[in-house]
Parts: structure tokens; sequence; C-alpha cells
């Protein structure tokens, strides 16, 4: 890679990062300008690297996705598939709750491609295929090592697993306290299930 493009691609990422922040403190309604300023950068280079301001915050959320990917799937990396699906449960709900900037922004960004913009939603689409299959090759790999009851149904245990943690996302707005209570009882019958 070129020095040139190595530059542009930290540059890109600051203005991601600094976007993240914005969006945390101010919504997604944040102005450019302000990103920009964090960044030491014009509005016009933010235009360069994305286009548009859809186009940096579809670029926030592809990363906000990436980045909470890599923490669960390093979190649920070892283990028989039944520790792993454990881990992937608890590092989430962690996560979730941890009331982060980024994890407000990611909560934000889950409920707009919902109802607000249409190109977040084939984003959150596609984040969510990928999240199910892998929660149910977990639960498959359980099987096969024996951790999980073969007579389960691997798609059934997956797509609920998944679904339980979009809940724990969004519950962000419960206290702290409420959300460890329910994370708990969800972990327990999914213990009991498995």
């Amino acid at each position: 890679m070129s020095t040139r493009a190595a530059a542009a691609d930290l540059t890109r990422a600051r203005i991601v990062d600094a976007a993240i922040e914005r969006f945390a403190a101010d919504g997604l309604g944040a102005s450019l300008d302000a990103v920009a300023a964090e960044v030491g950068v014009t509005k016009g280079a933010l235009y360069h690297h994305f286009g548009s301001k859809e186009g940096l915050v579809e670029a926030v959320y592809k990363e906000a996705i990436r980045r909470h990917a890599d923490r669960v799937i390093e979190a649920s990396r070892d283990g028989t598939g039944r520790e792993r699906l454990l881990a992937l449960v608890d590092a989430s709900a962690r996560l979730y709750a941890s009331r982060t900037p980024f994890y407000r922004v990611l909560v934000t960004l889950h409920l707009t491609a919902a109802m607000e913009r249409p190109a977040l939603a084939e984003i959150a689409r596609r984040m969510q295929r990928t999240q199910r299959d892998f929660m149910i090759e977990l639960v498959r790999e359980g099987q096969r090592d024996g951790s999980i009851k073969a007579a389960l149904d691997a798609e059934a245990v997956g797509l609920t697993v998944n679904a339980a943690l979009e809940g724990f996302l969004t519950q962000q707005l419960e206290p702290p306290a409420q959300q460890r209570r329910w994370v708990a009882k969800f972990r327990s019958l999914l213990e009991d299930l498995l």
C-alpha cells in the first residue's frame, strides 16, 4: 500500500472514530463541521471520503457492527460449543449494558435502520444473517462435541439466542440492575435447555 493510500485509510478511520463520538454525544443529527473539527480536516474531506452524511452514517454503522462482532467472537473463541455459546451471551450482554458511547450509537443505528434509513436496513439484515448463522453453528458445534443436546433444533436455539441478544441491546433503557437480572434469567434458561 502506498504512503498516500495508508494516510487516506488512517484519515478515514479517524473520521469514523470522531463520528462515533459525535453521534453518541449529539445524536445522528450531529454536524459534519463538528466531526471534521475533531479530526482536524475540512468538511470537504468528509465528503471526499464518504460522499455524503448518509455515507458517513453507513460507514459508522458498518464499523460499529464489525467492532462488536470482533469483541464477541474473541470472547467466544475457546471451549466446547456450549461454552462458546454461553460466552457469546455473556460478552454481548456485558457489552450492551456498558452504556459506553459506542454502544449508545450502535443502539441508535439499529433502531434507525429499522425505522428511518433503508440503506442501513440492508446492512442490518446482512449483519443479522451473519450473526444468526454464527450462533446456529455454535449450537451445531456443541451437538457434535456432545456439550449440547443432539435432539435440539440447532436453528431454533440459534434464532432464540439471537433474538434475546437483540432484546438485550434495546433494553439499555432499563436500569443496569434490571438488565443483569434479565440476562441471568435468560442464561439460566439457556443452561437448562442445552
